[in-house]
């Protein structure tokens, strides 16, 4: 009877985990569909007919397979070139970031820098209050830099709030490693490079992605310094096409359109893929490092 009495909270503290577990995976299943569905339901309409857009049969699977929304948007002759220039900007954005970013605070981190806590205040006072963007404007214009790739690159180089993050990470690594390098001879910029950044790469791969998908996603600044066609990122083109319809061949697009062959939410969802879909493919190869990073960043800010 002892052991009965004994074992009685132990099953029920058991049964009452067990169920909360359940209610968890339940709970995070419907939270998945709700975030996942959206998605699925966009790759969905962008290969589905006409007739089953109309009639609003289409949810997670295409209905009728069709792929004119894709041979349409790919029939634009500056879709390649937009690709490109996003790519260039995204990636040259993420590395000046990077690199301007760890080094500021590598600075900031060693005690003798004296000018370390004035510096520290002044990023810290950018992270409340920006120039604007009429100022920003004025600035792009008088420095030469409208309609070109660094109107887009050099205002999103440095994040005052990355520089405090790496700060702090760069803290949590023994000072003695530092010293020891010192002594050996080595340089600063050789310590940071040699120490600070391999014992980084999941800071360095979180930032970095999240450098680029900032950019990936932004079309505003290009909207604001852009003005040359040939250089216009993807997030520029694709908006044209989703807002006005403005593929090439609009005379095969409208005919399509009138004879129900195509559908527009065809061609503009079809848009909303080929924003995104770069995105996702990169992401699974960097995603054990991303997840390191958000987990760094939690512990060590």
């Amino acid at each position: 009877m002892a052991f009965q009495k004994n074992t009685q909270p132990k099953n029920k503290v058991y049964i009452g985990s067990k169920a909360f577990d359940v209610f968890l995976v339940i709970f995070m299943l419907v939270l998945s569909i709700i975030f996942i569905y959206p998605f699925l339901n966009v790759v969905a309409t962008s290969l589905s007919s006409n007739r089953m857009i109309t009639t609003h049969q289409v949810t997670f699977f295409p209905k009728e397979l069709m792929l004119d929304g894709y041979r349409m948007l790919l029939k634009e002759q500056d879709i390649l070139g937009a690709y490109w220039n996003t790519i260039v900007i995204a990636l040259a954005t993420a590395a000046f970031s990077l690199v301007l970013t760890s080094m500021l605070a590598y600075v900031m981190m060693i005690p003798e820098f004296v000018l370390r806590k004035p510096l520290a205040v002044f990023l810290l006072v950018t992270m409340f209050f920006s120039g604007g963007t009429v100022p920003t404007y004025l600035l792009i214009q008088n420095l030469g830099l409208y309609d070109t790739y660094w109107a887009l690159i050099l205002p999103n180089a440095v994040s005052a709030y990355n520089v405090f993050v790496y700060r702090a990470f760069y803290k949590g690594i023994s000072t003695e490693i530092r010293e020891a390098a010192r002594i050996d001879g080595a340089g600063e910029f050789k310590v940071l490079a040699t120490i600070y950044v391999p014992l980084s790469k999941a800071l360095y791969a979180t930032f970095g992605l999240m450098s680029v998908v900032g950019v990936w996603n932004s079309y505003y600044d290009a909207l604001l310094y852009i003005r040359e066609p040939a250089r216009q990122p993807i997030q520029m083109l694709l908006r044209k096409i989703v807002f006005t319809s403005g593929v090439t061949d609009k005379m095969e697009s409208t005919m399509m359109m009138t004879n129900g062959q195509l559908n527009a939410l065809n061609v503009q969802y079809a848009c909303v893929v080929a924003t995104i879909g770069p995105i996702l493919l990169v992401y699974p190869f960097v995603q054990k490092y991303f997840a390191q990073g958000m987990q760094v960043g939690a512990v060590k800010g």
